[in-house]
């Protein structure tokens, strides 16, 4: 047999004081948490009662806000400024068939023309040698 099946009352008076030492930590806990509470409660108040101070003379408007009010007024603006104006209401002619082009025959080229390799066909290799080399150069 167990030792606290002789000695009945020595298993109640542990299971009494564990009891009373957990009502006593709950206590505490609930003490430490009414408190904040009550502290959250009185700066909220506390700011509450400092934002109507703050504002109870808010209501009198001064000069300064008259002027600046005044120099803030809603201006009308004219539609017209908003939008653009209308298209005009013509289009131009429609050609449905034109007169065909002349075509240029060799005396019409011939001011235009100069053949290359009339005069000196080396100049013009050149030229076009330095051309090319410029353009071949310039790329990355």
């Amino acid at each position: 047999m167990a030792l606290w099946s002789l000695f009945p009352w020595l298993k109640i008076r542990s299971t009494m004081q564990t009891l009373r030492v957990n009502m006593v930590d709950a206590l505490q806990t609930r003490r430490n948490l009414m408190l904040l509470l009550g502290g959250l409660v009185l700066l909220l108040i506390c700011l509450m009662g400092a934002l109507i101070l703050m504002n109870h003379n808010a209501k009198i408007p001064s000069n300064f806000s008259r002027t600046l009010s005044n120099d803030f007024k809603p201006l009308s603006i004219a539609p017209e400024d908003l939008f653009l104006p209308d298209e005009p209401d013509f289009l131009p002619e429609v050609l449905l068939n034109r007169e065909p082009r002349n075509p240029w025959n060799l005396e019409d080229v011939r001011p235009f023309w100069t053949d290359p390799l009339q005069d000196d066909p080396e100049q013009w290799r050149e030229r076009i040698k330095v051309t090319i080399d410029e353009f071949l150069e310039g790329v990355p």
